[in-house]
């Protein structure tokens, strides 16, 4: 099967949130959540497209169920916003720790 992934093993999940435009989107929801789409657009449009952005959004929030959708008050009345999952935030904080101790390890 093209474009389908492999066989899923025991940490399908920590890989898939750890991809580039996913771990993106969740370290700008570490710095400030709730967060409306068209910000997350704002912050990420130049590094991702509009489209992977909206697969992200999509992936995070109803495949890995990590990110929450929210309605945010804006000058415009409501929006939809997304914060992170509570239980998420210290696995974010493990991961950038764990980052830390490869880095050191390495012979720079």
């Amino acid at each position: 099967m093209v474009g389908k992934e492999r066989e899923q093993d025991e940490i399908w999940k920590v890989r898939k949130l750890l991809s580039r435009p996913n771990y993106a989107v969740l370290k700008l929801l570490m710095e400030k959540s709730p967060r409306t789409t068209r910000e997350l657009y704002q912050k990420l449009g130049g590094k991702f497209t509009r489209k992977t952005l909206i697969i992200t959004l999509r992936d995070l929030s109803m495949q890995l169920n990590v990110l929450e959708p929210t309605h945010i008050r804006t000058d415009r009345g409501y929006g939809l916003g997304y914060s992170i999952n509570p239980k998420l935030k210290d696995v974010i904080k493990s991961v950038e720790k764990f980052e830390r101790i490869v880095e050191g390890l390495g012979g720079n």
